[in-house]
This record gives structure tokens, C-alpha cells and sequence, in this order.
């Protein structure tokens, strides 16, 4: 008998200029299904998702920090990475999202369909940009036994990401994350600021709550297809609702607590249909000595997503057998 097999999306953060150039450039199926998602988002955003992916006057180290165009971009990327994928013979079990992610499962569970899924992604991150103050988010490794000893330096920030037991995820203000990076520093610990400029998973965005619900009222949500699990609750959602979209960009991710509960349950290939492979290094440390279950990578940020894909139908063989 195989384990079960668990599709993961990541969110905000893990978006880059020129990601998938490679599979874009020479994955016929992988081109296909982009441009499909091209076409529907093109009406949203006024413009092309993959003109935006790989615009030539960015590299990839500059900051993808456009919200409307990164959720689309992001949501763009993991379908189509989803559907290649599928047609390399791989099924889900169940789906995790982190964040944003949350929406591309909710569309590979056809709760609703993908036009519906980028235009929310797009008219949240708009509404996010007209009415929230420019904030910040650092990812910081370390415990967050950092957040209680050295409370001064976090004043008015908020944990909003729990990866791992020695990588979590802070937002606030602008300010305040700039001298909470500058003093992290001056201590050593390392940080990472991350391309977000909108206050999700914080009490920043309390006041587009009733906007956000009455963009949702239009949506129509049908029972998923594949099994959901929310990284806001660290449970199996049994219908998609308003509430649970909007706890998912309002509280904090218990990405580490989800994949605990998962992994106790049995078993289980955790798949990272995302850009950066950066839920496979988290589900990595996340596993227990001698756990059965195991993590992979589709692409990461490193270029050779041909290479990767192989690297993955490789490592994913056996456990399939």
C-alpha cells in the first residue's frame, strides 16, 4: 500500500522574477498550461503575468514585491505547476496551503474555478494597497523563545508564521520591522526580509475585514474534491467557507503544527508544488529520526527546474512503487 500523498502551495514571500524561466522556456505541457493562466489573468491585472514572471528589466534577486502581481503570478505558477505534476501520474490525497496557498488549493480542489481564485487574489491584494498601512515581514531563524527574552525588539510586531522549531516569521509596521532587523543583526541572528509590503496575518488588515467578506459573498464554494488541510487551523477543512479564507489571511500560519498532526496520522509524501521548495526544507526539519514519511521539491530557486523535475520523479519513484 503507498502513502498517502500531500500536495503543498506556498504564499507571499516565496515569489521571484524569472521563476519557472526554465520550465517555461522548454516544458511544452509546463508552457501550455501558464499561458491558459496567462489568458485568464490578463483581464484582472491589465497585463500579462508572464510578461510580469520574466520581465527582462528584473533579476532575480530584486524584490517581487507587487502584491497584485505576485498572488496571481504565484497562483498562475502553482496550478500549472499542479497540472504537470498531475500528468506525470501523480494524485493528491490531500493539499496544504500556506498563506495564499490556501486559494491555489482551493482551486486544485475545484472548490471554485481558477478565474475566481486570481481574481480574489488580485482584488484582496488591491484592497490590501488602498487601505493598510506599508508594512514589512522578516523570516528569523531562531526559536521563537527569541520573541519573549527580547521583547523590546519586537514591540509592535506580530508572529505571523511558525515554520519549523527554529524558523518563524514575523510582520508590523515598516518601521518597526526596520529596526527589528537592524537590532537582530547587531545581535547576529540571522533574518531574512521578505518581498511582502502588506500586514497579512496581522491586526493591520482588521479593517478591510468587511470588504474582503463582501468580495466572498459572490464566490459559489463547492465541497472539495481533494481533502484540504489549513494551515490557519492546523485542520481538515471540511467545506471552504468566508470564515476560513479569511482566517487564512488573518491569522497566523501554523505551518509547523499542520504537518506535525499530519505526519502523526501516518506516513505521508509531502509534495512542494511551489516555486521556492522552501515547504520541502520545512517539512524536512519538521519530521521526527526515523519517521517513514518523507519531503520533495518540484523546482526551487536555483535555476534547472528540468534537472529538478528529474532529480523529483527520481526521488518519488520508489515510494510510488
Amino acid at each position: 500500500m503507498t502513502r498517502p500523498t500531500v500536495f503543498m502551495y506556498s504564499g507571499q514571500g516565496s515569489q521571484y522574477f524569472h521563476m519557472t524561466r526554465e520550465l517555461y522556456e522548454s516544458h511544452p505541457r509546463y508552457r501550455l498550461w501558464l499561458e491558459h493562466c496567462d489568458d485568464i489573468a490578463f483581464p484582472v491585472l491589465g497585463k500579462s503575468v508572464v510578461d510580469t514572471i520574466f520581465d527582462q528589466d528584473r533579476t532575480k534577486s530584486d524584490p517581487f514585491d507587487s502584491m497584485a502581481d505576485s498572488n496571481a503570478a504565484l497562483l498562475c505558477v502553482e496550478y500549472s505547476l499542479t497540472r504537470v505534476v498531475q500528468e506525470m501520474g501523480y494524485r493528491p490525497d490531500a493539499l496544504v496551503g500556506y498563506s495564499l496557498g490556501e486559494i491555489t488549493a482551493a482551486v486544485v480542489a475545484e472548490v471554485f474555478p481558477l478565474e475566481r481564485g486570481i481574481s480574489f487574489a488580485v482584488e484582496f491584494a488591491r484592497t490590501l494597497a488602498d487601505r493598510t498601512p506599508p508594512s514589512a515581514m522578516l523570516a528569523i531563524l531562531g526559536t521563537e523563545e527569541l520573541v519573549r527574552e527580547r521583547a523590546g525588539l519586537f514591540e509592535d510586531c506580530w508572529v505571523t508564521g511558525r515554520n519549523f522549531d527554529g524558523n518563524f516569521v514575523v510582520s508590523g509596521r515598516v518601521a518597526a520591522v526596520d529596526r527589528l532587523e537592524r537590532s537582530l543583526g547587531e545581535a547576529g541572528i540571522v533574518c531574512q526580509r521578505l518581498p511582502v509590503n502588506h500586514g497579512v496575518h496581522t491586526e493591520l488588515v482588521d479593517p478591510v475585514e468587511a470588504e474582503v467578506r463582501s468580495i466572498l459573498g459572490t464566490v459559489t464554494f463547492a465541497p472539495p474534491r481533494i481533502p484540504i488541510v489549513s494551515s490557519a487551523s492546523a485542520d481538515r477543512v471540511a467545506e471552504v467557507t468566508a470564515d476560513g479564507i479569511w482566517a487564512a489571511v488573518r491569522r497566523p500560519v501554523e505551518f509547523a503544527l499542520t504537518v506535525e498532526k499530519l505526519a502523526a496520522a501516518g506516513d505521508a509524501t509531502f509534495i512542494d508544488v511551489g516555486p521556492s521548495g522552501t515547504l520541502a526544507t520545512f517539512v524536512k526539519y519538521l519530521l521526527p529520526p526515523g519517521s517513514g514519511s518523507t519531503q520533495a521539491h518540484t523546482i526551487n530557486r536555483f535555476g534547472q527546474d528540468l534537472k529538478s523535475l528529474r532529480e523529483f520523479q527520481e526521488q518519488t519513484a520508489q515510494l510510488r512503487a
